[in-house]
């Protein structure tokens, strides 16, 4: 059985992997980089972040509560790392030259603790489903948590974000995407089809 520091180590190494990963490689020349940061960045990324960590997690309570941190870390991270490449410069207000500016601290701490809202909200709900993938009566259910908040996500974006992008490798990207994640869902399902005939 892990330690909870050991665990807690896990989690917060893999927050600050994944939150640095993706604005750093927006910054990456090619479109290798660039796929890879958009999927990085994508939402279900993070929500598998947290399901991972669940994962590795010893009890429901600790996976819930290294959901939590592993999103935290990983949102502080890549907030420190947009900061450094100079996305939270804004110009003073009080020079009519308008050349000069400076650090917007409200603005990056606004954005940091938005997203630790949403890691108090959803890091336990993750990390839970991902302890019961591996330990619970509905492990196919929680298995099958990730696939589906990938499918739900790159749906929504080709259909919403993707017309007004107007750009083909972030529409292939999130076309491929989608692909993989039905395709794993299908693979998890018939997995779950053939062990059930082995046992019958």
């Amino acid at each position: 059985m892990r330690s909870y520091f050991a665990a807690g180590m896990y989690a917060l190494v893999a927050g600050v992997i994944l939150g640095v990963s993706g604005p750093l490689l927006l910054s990456a020349d090619g479109a290798v980089g660039h796929a890879a940061h958009l999927v990085l960045s994508a939402g279900w990324s993070w929500a598998a972040l947290a399901f991972c960590v669940g994962i590795i997690s010893s009890s429901k309570r600790q996976s819930a509560v290294l959901g939590v941190l592993s999103l935290v870390a990983a949102s502080l991270a890549y907030y420190l790392v947009k900061a450094g490449q100079g996305e939270f410069m804004a110009a003073d207000l009080t020079d009519t030259t308008g050349q000069i500016t400076h650090f917007d601290w409200a603005g990056l701490m606004t954005k940091v603790v938005v997203w630790w809202v949403f890691a108090a909200l959803l890091g336990p709900l993750m990390g839970v489903a991902g302890n019961l993938a591996r330990n619970g009566p509905y492990r196919l259910p929680c298995r099958l948590v990730i696939p589906f908040v990938a499918v739900v996500e790159t749906t929504m974006r080709l259909k919403n974000e993707a017309p007004m992008l107007n750009d083909a490798l972030v529409e292939a990207t999130w076309s491929a995407t989608r692909l993989v994640a039905v395709a794993v869902a299908l693979g998890l399902v018939c997995l779950k089809v053939a062990e059930q005939r082995r046992r019958a």
